[in-house]
């Protein structure tokens, strides 16, 4: 039985852990446009077709970025 849990603890753990590392993608991209927008004077747009986000990418990274602003 111990065993069992043992499984599903490093489960949980190593979904959580992928999670975070995904969440620490994305605010790096988000960190990077930023930097783009400010010292090349891109617009949103240009940063984020330079960088080839396409999709659901580019909304979440849209949607961040007006967070942060």
């Amino acid at each position: 039985m111990s065993e069992l849990f043992e499984r599903l603890a490093d489960k949980v753990a190593e979904e959580r852990a992928e999670q975070r590392a995904e969440q620490a993608t994305v605010q790096t991209k988000v960190d990077v446009i930023k930097l783009m927008m400010k010292n090349m004077k891109c617009t949103l747009e240009d940063a984020l077709n330079i960088l080839e986000i396409t999709g659901k990418d580019r909304a979440v990274m849209a949607k961040m970025l007006q967070k942060s602003i």
